[in-house]
């Protein structure tokens, strides 16, 4: 319980540090510069989602269970994640921004192929990221993210500061900020005698077949999560774009806070070997997961047009039935991720590829129809529906084949009294010192 205790009061430093930067880039280029600035920022990132090919679960996986010496297995992320940041790079660079970003003004199309720099900062920063929380190092993985969350705002800072509060400069500032959580761990996986640049052949074989495996769903699941964005950006003007992103942004909040839950909760059941055991540790996460979600969807549901106006300024009022949405859809995501968790801790993941493919054919055939017909909230409902069909789908097959019901997963039982007065005692001694 300490890790988790430590991982959700991170959770909240770094949501701190997400509004503070959100709001900060709100203030400073209001609606129609903050989807500019969400529409450089959307296919660089995108494209190092896309070929990451599972390196980051892969190390997880690995390196929690310990299959390999250390080094052989970072090794593996290593080599993989440069090979797969320069085909992200030239891919990017040579097809996708060319395409993407041929109705944008100038600027918005140079900072799309300048913030290509965030692909490789992005792959390898996971890899490093994963083997620490693989090891166990959740104190130092929990400072990587605080650093990430509030780079990002003293950068912005730096840069209006400094006559750059412009789109151009925030993007570049976004960059800026991964660069440091990238260092961090590296320079302590060098120290700790992990770092390595070879392995032996069975090694890569099958730590980069594991991770083709879960990459499949996982390149699935990026589409599916950026598609609605997508759409906004190509179908509608850029002020509807940052109206959603703001919306999202904080729909968000609640899920991942929660979702900090599942971080602890994945290392944990892939080093449980019992078959039992790893479904209750599955379903005592997912109830308080979803406790947590829930009970901050209501508040956040209930306040949204305040925090709204004071957070992001007047002329996001209008995104508040939006977020409202959106928090339904991010407690259905909140289901999801866990659903996911369980399927990669017994390593049966073609269900989640499969998963994933029926969202992606669901979720295009109704953004394309509800975007351009009803703009915003045509998306926010899309994006409600299909993931409700998708979390059918998912506990439908994980009764089917991993044996847990939804009983397991939603019926409280005397371990969850125990875990909750453990926490409640743990708080208690921590804040009486």
């Amino acid at each position: 319980m300490k890790a988790l205790i430590l991982t959700l009061l991170t959770t909240l430093l770094v949501q701190g540090g997400n509004l503070g930067s959100g709001m900060m880039a709100a203030h400073i280029l209001a609606a129609e510069g903050r989807g500019e600035l969400a529409a450089a920022q959307l296919w660089p990132t995108a494209m190092a989602y896309f070929l990451l090919f599972g390196l980051n679960d892969a190390m997880l996986y690995f390196t929690a269970g310990k299959h390999y010496p250390p080094r052989h297995t970072f090794a593996v992320g290593l080599i993989g994640g440069v090979f797969c940041a320069i085909v992200a790079v030239l891919i990017a660079g040579g097809v996708v921004i060319p395409l993407a970003y041929a109705d944008y003004r100038p600027e918005i199309q140079n900072l799309a192929f300048m913030m290509l720099g965030i692909i490789p900062l992005h792959i390898l920063g996971m890899v490093c990221q994963e083997t620490l929380r693989g090891h166990g190092r959740l104190g130092l993985w929990n400072l990587q993210r605080i650093l990430l969350a509030a780079g990002y705002p003293v950068a912005i800072a730096v840069a209006w500061a400094m006559g750059y509060g412009t789109v151009e400069g925030l993007g570049l500032s976004y960059m800026a900020a991964h660069v440091l959580p990238m260092l961090l761990p590296l320079i302590f996986i060098i120290r700790k005698g992990w770092f390595g640049v070879t392995a032996p052949r069975p090694v890569f074989g099958r730590v980069l077949a594991y991770g083709a495996r879960i990459h499949v769903s996982g390149l699935i699941n990026q589409v599916n999560t950026r598609l609605d964005q997508m759409l906004i950006a190509t179908a509608l003007d850029p002020r509807s774009l940052g109206l959603y992103v703001v919306a999202t942004s904080l729909a968000q909040v609640p899920a991942t806070l929660a979702n900090s839950v599942a971080m602890v909760a994945f290392p944990r059941a892939c080093a449980t070997a019992d078959s039992e055991e790893r479904k209750q540790l599955v379903g005592l996460y997912f109830r308080l997961t979803l406790a947590l979600t829930l009970s901050g969807s209501l508040v956040l549901g209930a306040l949204a047009p305040i925090f709204l106006r004071y957070m992001f300024g007047v002329d996001f009022v209008d995104a508040a039935n939006l977020t409202r949405i959106l928090l339904v859809g991010g407690l259905l995501v909140t289901m999801r991720e866990f659903l996911f968790l369980a399927f990669k801790a017994f390593d049966r993941t073609f269900s989640l590829s499969a998963s994933e493919a029926l969202l992606l054919a669901v979720n295009a055939g109704v953004l394309s129809l509800a975007v351009p017909k009803y703009g915003l909230m045509g998306a926010a409902l899309a994006y409600c529906a299909v993931r409700m069909v998708q979390v059918g789908y998912l506990a439908f097959m994980a009764h089917r084949q991993l044996g847990l019901g939804l009983r397991q997963m939603l019926v409280p039982t005397a371990a969850d009294k125990a875990a909750v007065l453990h926490l409640k005692d743990t708080l208690r001694g921590r804040l009486a010192r």
